[in-house]
């Protein structure tokens, strides 16, 4: 487009030159009237002017000193694929080119510059073969229907006192942007979120102030959990628990308590949040709707929790348990690659 429109001004300048006598601010506004506002302006139609004026009727750019304007896009594409992380000025010194071109020829070609995204954990080949195997084996388990309505699932998530975020604002184009200072990670008021839903909604949780989770505390809330089950749940007959295998989960007394509830465990791949409900689904809602929200008591958490808890639909609760087998395909078909969302 910019070759075309340059051989555009450079043919309407001589030809008013020449034949119409116009001006070279006339042609200009004639070639931005026709191709659209900024495709030239009114110094680079003098130039030419100038130039025609002199008896060179070229339509060719003249030598000039210092880098070559043009690129060879074959090798700039070339050099993009094997360096993808490289700037633009990496770039224009391999190429011996300017930053500009770079930038120009990179949009051309249809490339932009994101940011990388953050995964959990670098997968070896090793991880992500376990991944492919048990969303595997949980797809091709029969009676898919009433597993997933036997499934509980629970996590742990630290709730903040304060859930500042960053404010953009209106501001003239002169004005320097206010600041905004990060809050101290190390006095941040917080407690920890320990809960247990199923596709009907939550069954139990528990708020931890100054306290943290090991293999007592995980088995005591497992007994809170079970009560919870027989008194909101009562048709109940099966318990699947899908939970992640962190420490205190996979303690042996942990196992023997499982095993004494008569419970069924699904496998959990390590380092799967992406597999894992309460951080895809209920977790995520759930900072989302905190943001901005500062709290200045523990009462004032928890009845913050407890009005979220209520407030969402059924509709909610089940989508986050029935995509399950959705995410295990997209497993698989990453050949074990972490699920982007």
């Amino acid at each position: 487009m910019f070759l075309k429109t340059r051989k555009c001004v450079v043919l309407y300048t001589k030809k008013t030159s020449i034949l119409l006598g116009h001006s070279a601010r006339a042609a200009a506004d004639n070639i931005n009237t026709a191709l659209g506002a900024g495709s030239t302006s009114h110094a680079t139609v003098s130039r030419w002017f100038d130039r025609f004026k002199s008896g060179d009727r070229s339509l060719e750019s003249q030598p000039r000193s210092g880098r070559p304007p043009e690129v060879n896009v074959d090798d700039l594409r070339r050099e993009v694929q094997s360096n993808p992380d490289a700037t633009t000025r990496e770039l224009a010194e391999v190429l011996n080119c300017s930053n500009q071109a770079v930038e120009y020829h990179l949009h051309e070609l249809g490339y932009r510059k994101v940011l990388a995204r953050w995964v959990p954990h670098v997968l070896t080949d090793a991880s992500r073969a376990v991944r492919v195997a048990i969303c595997q084996s949980l797809l091709l388990r029969p009676r898919r229907k009433e597993f997933l309505s036997d499934l509980v699932t629970g996590d742990e998530s630290w709730i903040h006192y304060e859930n500042a975020t960053r404010r953009a604002f209106w501001l003239p184009r002169e004005e320097t942007p206010p600041t905004q200072p990060k809050l101290s990670q190390k006095n941040r008021l917080k407690v920890l979120l320990c809960c247990f839903w199923d596709a009907q909604g939550i069954l139990f949780y528990e708020l931890l102030h100054n306290e943290t989770i090991n293999a007592d505390k995980y088995s005591t809330q497992l007994t809170k959990l079970s009560a919870a089950i027989k008194k909101k749940r009562r048709r109940r007959v099966n318990v699947v628990l899908l939970h992640d295998n962190a420490r205190p989960h996979a303690a042996s007394n942990v196992r023997q308590k499982l095993e004494n509830l008569g419970w069924e465990t699904i496998p959990h791949p390590p380092y799967s949040p992406d597999l894992a409900p309460s951080d895809y689904h209920l977790f995520r809602a759930l900072k989302q709707h905190l943001r901005g929200k500062q709290f200045n008591d523990f009462s004032d958490v928890e009845a913050e929790l407890n009005n979220f808890f209520e407030a969402q639909p059924s509709e909610f609760w089940a989508k986050g348990i029935q995509t399950l087998p959705d995410r295990w395909q997209e497993v698989l078909d990453a050949n074990g690659d972490y699920i982007i969302d």
